[in-house]
């Protein structure tokens, strides 16, 4: 008799394919069903949703699934981007969870997970996701939340000096909003302290370790330590990845699997640094995200069912989303990185590529070494996005996927997803994306297109399987910092045109 399919509803960040479309292809790999709100229900770029619909969806979605996937941004305030614009009154934004009692209520033995992010800084002026003022006083802002980070420390500082910098009334409105969501994720803690929810991760977006959101987290983390909630409740860096970690997270419990992983990096002390957009050392990310899909650490490779090789931050630190000044590395370590994951694998080992040596892109020299090496169809994940928090959540996800994979249908559906993240993170964040903001907007669309098609020519196995759907390339929220494409198996004696 076959196994009956998981089914988890998943209420997503936003409706970026990276919490959408990434997270359904992770769940068909696993051998889970995936319910996604119908498009009506997740506006593009930022706009805020209907929550009273959404909550509708999400209590009538819960009746038919196993498991929960829930994000807090999106049920109380209509999706990320409005949790960070919003002026409704915290009473509103909290009742809004009471669809999670219902749900609780309904079926007490189904997981109930959630995720809430904690506010950004950003260091540099322009609106965006923000409110308007940010155009102006991003930068002032930034410095602001360097130097009460300081003075909450006991430490010298100038926050006295930087809040006189910003008119008084955008210095309210900054702090009453980071208060709100504040006092948000502190009755999401309530709720796993009551059992309406299994486990929350609180979600630490562009931080640095001299900010107010990690004085925030810190606050957070004496309260998770008070009620001694800590196995449940997590402080950790990251955000996009949630959705891809909580889901597979659901369908290892549902198969009642918890896999040990083992971390292998060639340089351990590099574990200790703290990667851009961070506010805790890589090894704590790790851990976090590790703790966060259901697994549990190890030191022995032998004892792993996955190892996590992760390519460390390098020094100094570099961001492919900006290209005007990107030190050229050797490409050493990623071939002495390749040689070692080789023979992991020619031992038997599943393993799982984290490359976290650059902020929004992968490493070039890694991508090369291990394609040379011949491990891109053997690996069992791979990521090198945005932030560690994202990449190392991506590649667990993907990792611990595989361990559920059977058939052809779902190994044909983890090959695309590493093909996926390897022409997104390779050929479009690290490559094609400089092309087009050094080049400008004209044409660029059909430019990324022919870049894409390029690079995925480079990479042999398991990428020849597979080609860009004509058509399928464009920018979710039109703008350059993130891509969608989809991937089609190639037929028996098609091509790729």
């Amino acid at each position: 008799m076959s196994r009956k399919t998981p089914v988890v509803t998943l209420l997503p960040l936003d409706d970026r394919p990276v919490n959408t479309d990434h997270v359904a292809g992770l769940a068909r790999t696993a051998g889970t069903r995936l319910c996604l709100p119908p498009a009506g229900l997740l506006p593009p770029r930022g706009v805020p949703a209907d929550t009273d619909d959404t909550a509708r969806w999400l209590e009538s979605s819960a009746i038919g699934s196993d498991a929960v996937v829930v994000s807090v941004n999106q049920l109380a305030y209509g999706g990320f981007v409005a949790s960070r614009r919003t002026t409704e009154p915290l009473a509103e934004a909290q009742a809004r969870l009471g669809v999670l009692r219902r749900i609780r209520a309904g079926r007490p033995e189904r997981p109930v997970h959630a995720f809430v992010t904690l506010m950004r800084t950003k260091r540099f002026d322009g609106a965006g996701a923000e409110p308007e003022y940010w155009d102006r006083y991003g930068r002032r802002f930034f410095t602001l939340s360097e130097e009460l980070y300081r003075a909450e420390h006991g430490r010298s500082n100038a926050a006295a000096r930087a809040r006189a910098a910003i008119p008084a009334p955008f210095v309210a409105d900054f702090f009453t909003r980071r208060m709100r969501l504040h006092a948000l994720h502190l009755a999401c803690i309530e709720l796993v302290v009551e059992g309406v929810l299994d486990t929350l991760s609180i979600l630490v977006e562009d931080s640095t370790v001299e900010s107010v959101s990690t004085s925030e987290r810190e606050w957070l983390e004496d309260w998770i330590d008070r009620l001694d909630v800590g196995d449940r409740v997590r402080c950790l860096p990251g955000a996009d990845e949630a959705g891809a970690v909580l889901t597979t997270r659901a369908a290892l419990e549902h198969a009642g699997l918890r896999p040990k992983v083992a971390v292998m990096c060639l340089d351990q002390a590099a574990l200790g640094r703290v990667a851009p957009y961070e506010d805790v050392p890589v090894r704590d990310t790790i851990a976090g995200q590790v703790a966060s899909i259901g697994a549990d650490l190890v030191d022995d490779l032998d004892r792993a069912g996955l190892v996590l090789a992760v390519h460390p931050p390098g020094t100094p630190p570099r961001d492919w989303c900006d290209p005007s000044d990107l030190p050229e590395r050797a490409g050493e370590d990623a071939a002495r990185l390749a040689a070692r994951l080789r023979d992991l694998a020619d031992a038997g080992h599943p393993v799982a590529v984290a490359d976290v040596a650059d902020a929004n892109g992968a490493d070039p020299a890694l991508v090369m070494a291990l394609r040379d090496a011949g491990l891109l169809p053997r690996l069992a994940g791979y990521a090198a996005w945005n932030t560690a928090g994202n990449t190392i959540g991506s590649a667990l996800a993907q990792g611990c996927g595989r361990l559920l994979a059977v058939g052809d249908r779902q190994l044909a559906e983890h090959a695309r997803t590493i093909t996926h993240r390897l022409i997104d993170d390779w050929g479009y964040q690290s490559s094609a994306r400089r092309e087009i903001l050094a080049a400008g907007t004209a044409g660029r669309i059909d430019r990324v297109a022919r870049a894409l098609e390029d690079r995925l020519a480079e990479l042999g196995p398991p990428a020849d399987d597979f080609r860009i759907v004509p058509g399928s390339v464009r920018f979710p929220w039109d703008r350059p910092f993130e891509i969608s494409f989809e991937l089609e198996q190639l037929k028996e004696g098609n091509d790729r045109r």
